[in-house]
């Protein structure tokens, strides 16, 4: 369905604004884009064009802090704090609340100009899938029984997963220390 999505995308961005001159390579681009939707279309496609990227942001974030969260409350009930009576619905909680934490703190620190926030939330997105991997094949393999466990190709894809989104969580890293330390 992504791969739909971001053909569709690149389709209409062609048809509408590419080989305009000045066209920024930013995120300002998507007002351009909903700018050039309601010259076209009419002044309620831009609106709508710009609701459902809004719209569709807002999801993928929230689908990537649920799942995360469910994932790490269930690590954190099962294998640390499995003889506490804290149900993992309020580890989840707990989780989720930390995630929104962290967030507002990275508003509060200044960051936030649009561009900076996209970066920063795919970069942080890469490295929650590799975490997120990683304890899938670690709760997969120590808390389910024999016959239920991940195996074969499924195994194999969770690995592949661990090292593509652990290659980009390295590179991420390497890339801004180059840009700290000079």
């Amino acid at each position: 369905m992504s791969f739909v999505t971001i053909a569709l995308m690149s389709m209409l961005a062609y048809s509408t604004v590419f080989g305009q001159p000045g066209l920024a390579n930013s995120i300002g681009f998507l007002k351009v884009e909903g700018e050039a939707l309601r010259n076209t279309v009419g002044a309620w496609f831009g609106v709508l064009f710009w609701l459902i990227g809004a719209l569709s942001l807002f999801a993928s974030a929230m689908g990537i802090v649920d799942y995360t969260s469910r994932l790490a409350s269930d690590v954190l009930k099962t294998v640390y704090l499995r003889e506490r009576a804290i149900s993992v619905n309020r580890v989840y909680f707990l989780v989720v609340w930390a995630m929104t934490l962290i967030g507002i703190c990275v508003l509060l620190a200044g960051f936030d100009q649009p561009l900076i926030l996209l970066v920063m939330s795919a970069s942080f997105a890469a490295s929650m899938m590799f975490v997120y991997s990683i304890l899938l094949i670690v709760l997969n393999r120590r808390a389910l029984p024999g016959p239920i466990k991940v195996r074969s190709y499924r195994l194999a894809a969770l690995i592949w997963s661990v090292a593509f989104f652990g290659s980009l969580t390295v590179l991420t890293l390497i890339q801004q220390a180059q840009k700290l330390l000079g």
